[in-house]
């Protein structure tokens, strides 16, 4: 196991640090920062193992099959928290769950288009959109997580939640049209 491999799967290990943090959160006001600070540290990890990867050459199959995944759990735990923990709903309720099934259909219909493209032994490669999408969400998420402790951060996370999923919508969209290719067959079931 290599580098960014490691740092991967540290990514996964600081996710149940961060559920067992959030649980505490009743226990005292200020552990919510903790938990913002550990999901902070895991979702730079994201960047961070991608980095090494990319430059020292290092990408693995197994790298590519853990990251996506443990991108995936980070995201819908900083979701549930957030929608669990209703610290939005004062700005305007329910729009941080809207926001988290937009969110998360996203992900399942971008991962079953990339299913059905290795079946038909297509690569679907992440794009430009994908990465800043995923980016504005880890720091919205961030944001929100550390909101309460003051009410602007909310405000601040809240508007970066909204821009997250805007952001959602329009790369899933690319993606599916960038690769419509792959649900067009032929009458005799081979690609056009």
């Amino acid at each position: 196991m290599n580098l960014p491999t490691k740092i991967t799967v540290a990514r996964l290990a600081l996710i149940p640090l961060m559920i067992v943090s959030f649980c505490l959160q009743d226990l005292a006001f200020w552990v919510c920062a903790i938990t913002a600070s550990i999901f902070t540290v895991a979702g730079f990890t994201d960047f961070l193992d991608g980095y090494i990867a990319r430059k020292y050459n290092l990408v693995t199959d197994m790298g590519k099959f853990l990251d996506p995944i443990a991108d995936k759990i980070l995201v819908i735990a900083g979701l549930f928290f957030v929608i669990y923990g209703r610290y939005t709903d004062f700005i305007v309720p329910y729009v941080a769950m809207i926001c988290a099934i937009i969110i998360i259909a996203r992900e399942f219909i971008i991962g079953l288009l990339r299913q059905l493209a290795a079946l038909k032994s297509f690569v679907i490669a992440a794009d430009k959109s994908g990465k800043v999408k995923t980016v504005v969400t880890l720091s919205a998420l961030t944001t929100l997580l550390f909101s309460p402790l003051h009410y602007v951060i909310a405000w601040l996370g809240f508007v970066e939640l909204i821009v997250a999923t805007l952001l959602t919508v329009w790369s899933g969209a690319l993606y599916l049209y960038k690769n419509r290719g792959v649900f067009v067959s032929a009458p005799d079931g081979k690609e056009e």
